[in-house]
């Protein structure tokens, strides 16, 4: 199964809270396709990868066209899935951030969130992180050409350690995959484990700024092709408050 959402713009996977398409744990993956090249962004839990590959060859798109996997952050619902898609996927080149890359190379399950997370109840106990190889570094005002779309990585620590948005040019469009970093109507999600800060939130967000947003596209819950830039905005709003902003 999988939901297009414009031509050559897939979401292949998704769990609870998004449209139930594979594992109940996996954060929402996105892939893009233009001009025979595609990426994709984030590569869910590892719970199921076999799903979300049936997924991706559903939409026609082979294996061997897929260049970069963009990962957002390191937590278990984004990146558990990594390693497989590597075996799986052996001519993409994963991209993340310095910090992100170490956790997923070498992070301990404290680090990764994974005992508070257990303790929550949001994983399964026996769940088991694989940790999967980074090729890239993300860094801000790098940009990767994919077919005739570019893709431009944002530093953006707060969810996480080293959090990464991504800004895609597409056919005169301008998406933002913002992982957990931002979502509709300006909340945010701050957790309580390791690298989760607000005051990261703080100094790295105000990078979001006048951007022209048209699509908003988080890895959980709704998306916006529209006006995107307004949540952005309306979370920039909250951070310079004395409120705290809303948290999914």
């Amino acid at each position: 199964m999988f939901i297009q959402l414009e031509k050559g713009f897939y979401m292949v996977a998704g769990g609870d809270g998004g449209p139930g398409i594979s594992c109940y744990k996996d954060c929402n993956i996105f892939l893009l396709e233009d001009g025979g090249e595609a990426m994709l962004f984030d590569a869910g839990s590892g719970m199921d990868t076999a799903r979300i590959m049936e997924n991706i060859k559903e939409t026609g798109i082979k294996t061997e066209q897929i260049r970069y996997l963009f990962v957002t952050h390191c937590h278990g619902d984004h990146t558990g899935g990594l390693k497989d898609m590597q075996e799986l996927i052996p001519a993409c080149q994963v991209v993340a951030s310095r910090e992100e890359k170490r956790l997923i190379e070498t992070g301990t399950e404290f680090e990764l969130g994974l005992i508070a997370a257990k303790k929550k109840g949001a994983y399964p106990q026996d769940y088991v992180f694989r940790h999967g190889k980074v090729d890239l570094i993300a860094e801000d005002g790098q940009e990767y050409q994919v077919g005739g779309m570019t893709v431009e990585p944002i530093i953006t620590p707060g969810h996480s350690i080293e959090s990464v948005c991504y800004l895609v040019k597409r056919g005169g469009r301008r998406y933002l995959f913002s992982g957990d970093s931002v979502y509709k109507n300006g909340a945010l999600s701050l957790q309580n484990c390791y690298g989760s800060s607000l005051e990261a939130y703080r100094d790295s967000f105000p990078k979001l700024a006048g951007l022209q947003i048209d699509g908003l596209i988080p890895a959980h819950f709704g998306f916006t092709l529209t006006n995107g830039q307004k949540h952005i905005d309306k979370a920039l709003e909250y951070l310079q408050s004395s409120a705290f902003p809303p948290m999914v």
